[in-house]
């Protein structure tokens, strides 16, 4: 390993500490829950780092996300790894074989392992899902699960995800939506994608929701 992807590597870890120290303290509503037996766990790219802090400190499970190549991928190694979850490298697009990954996540999902997968990720466009999530669904036959997720006082990164940053003192709302199974003879279409897509941005904007009712009260 280079001394840039050894650097970018504690970067990720910096990220993960501070994120666990905001969610340690931090009042969290959660509504709805994971279920047990492995699920595959789908958010936003620009929540990841609230989603992961909240599930390392609150509700610890075996937990495998995708890392992509590069100085992007040794970041989320290091944040990953300091959030207590395990890495599946990916290839970069057009090069190697993804199959091998889905297969490693179906493996983990069969030992009752929750699967992160960020809908959109890891380059984007934002909040345009890409069908990786859905190609794991049909082939384990494990359940998907949205997840909803809100946290204020926060700032927004200027970058392609906006990636929301929770602040020391902040209150958060994650809202689990109901499982979304995808039959192994399902075509992933464009009717799948837009009701994956739906229920995520409902479950976000209801946690957005909860947080509002507890600044009026």
């Amino acid at each position: 390993m280079n001394l840039l992807h050894r650097l970018a590597e504690t970067w990720g870890c910096i990220i993960a500490g501070y994120s666990r120290w905001v969610v340690s303290s931090a009042p969290i509503t959660f509504e709805g829950e994971l279920p047990s037996g492995g699920s595959i766990a789908v958010t936003w790219h620009g929540m990841n780092m609230l989603i992961l802090a909240v599930h390392a400190e609150r509700k610890p499970h075996p937990y495998r996300a995708f890392v992509p190549p590069g100085m992007a991928g040794a970041a989320m190694l290091g944040w990953l790894r300091s959030n207590g979850m395990e890495p599946v490298s990916l290839p970069r697009d057009g090069e190697g074989n993804p199959a091998a990954g889905l297969k490693q996540m179906a493996r983990a999902l069969r030992e009752g392992w929750t699967v992160g997968i960020a809908l959109d990720g890891p380059h984007g466009p934002a909040r345009v899902l890409r069908p990786g999530a859905l190609w794991l669904a049909r082939l384990s036959g494990k359940p998907l699960v949205v997840i909803g997720s809100a946290a204020r006082p926060a700032v927004r990164l200027p970058r392609w995800d906006r990636h929301l940053i929770p602040l020391r003192g902040a209150q958060i709302a994650i809202v689990y939506g109901e499982p979304i199974m995808v039959d192994r003879r399902a075509e992933i279409d464009e009717a799948l994608r837009s009701r994956v897509a739906g229920a995520l941005d409902a479950a976000e904007q209801r946690a957005w929701a909860i947080l509002s009712s507890h600044s009026r009260y």
